[in-house]
């Protein structure tokens, strides 16, 4: 069972999890791995992400296992172990940064059966409408998965509108804006229709994000592409292995 609101709207904002004083320090590992220099635009604007630097620097390696935010996570989805899939940061340069269009997580991480993955995001820097903050539809991880499972296979996020009835298309409208100050965390279902539009703030938006899973799902290799199952180790079971997905909860 999930928590009563996360099962109903498939999202939840926690506030204030990351004290002020522990900030600074994660505003320095950030940095660290992307510094405000100037970034090639895309064609709607400038958008900054790195994925998987957990790996390669302990600092970051220990937010990405701190049980706080396992355990907002393993709540949400009502799971007793669950796992690190891939940690990520998402950066948006002041005045010019970047949309991200509707979509679903799954379909980016739908090798993973039954959708039992959430993104947990730490704000760094308060996020608002105006410096491009997430968006998310109520209840629209009910809808199911919209669209193909395109796992690994794309260099940008699609829109999913086109996929949508005119009716879904209709609740895009009253999308609900996740408005965070520093230490917030907010956590969204993997098929959470969401997006966010481009920052035209004086500030940078800065954003950890750790996508998780409940531990007792399993791995679909017909959904990755040919000769990425090697990066997937898995146990008799076809559940991804501890060994290469760090289990912070059970």
């Amino acid at each position: 069972m999930t928590t009563p609101d996360f099962g109903r709207r498939g999202w939840l904002v926690a506030r204030g999890v990351v004290p002020p004083g522990e900030l600074p320090g994660l505003l320095r590992i950030f940095d660290r791995l992307i510094p405000e220099v100037a970034y090639p635009p895309r064609r709607d604007g400038v958008l900054r992400e790195v994925t998987g630097a957990a790996r390669r620097l302990p600092a970051l390696a220990t937010i990405a296992h701190d049980r706080r935010f396992a355990a907002l996570a393993a709540e949400a989805l009502g799971c007793t172990t669950l796992q690190l899939l891939q940690d990520s940061l998402l950066y948006k340069p002041a005045r010019e940064g970047g949309a991200v269009a509707w979509h679903q997580d799954y379909t980016y991480v739908g090798f993973l059966t039954p959708p039992r993955v959430v993104s947990l995001r730490i704000a760094l820097l308060p996020e608002d409408e105006l410096s491009g903050c997430m968006r998310v539809v109520n209840g629209s991880h009910l809808w199911g998965p919209v669209g193909a499972v395109r796992a690994l296979s794309e260099s940008q996020v699609d829109s999913l509108e086109p996929s949508l009835s005119p009716e879904r298309v209709a609740e895009l409208e009253g999308a609900r804006p996740l408005e965070l100050e520093p230490g917030d965390v907010s956590i969204h279902h993997c098929l959470t229709l969401h997006s966010s539009g481009p920052n035209r703030a004086d500030r940078p938006r800065k954003t950890i994000i750790l996508r998780m899973f409940d531990g007792y799902c399993r791995l679909d290799r017909a959904r990755l592409p040919a000769g990425a199952a090697d990066h997937f180790p898995t146990d008799a079971s076809g559940r991804l292995a501890a060994s290469a997905f760090p289990r912070l909860v059970g």
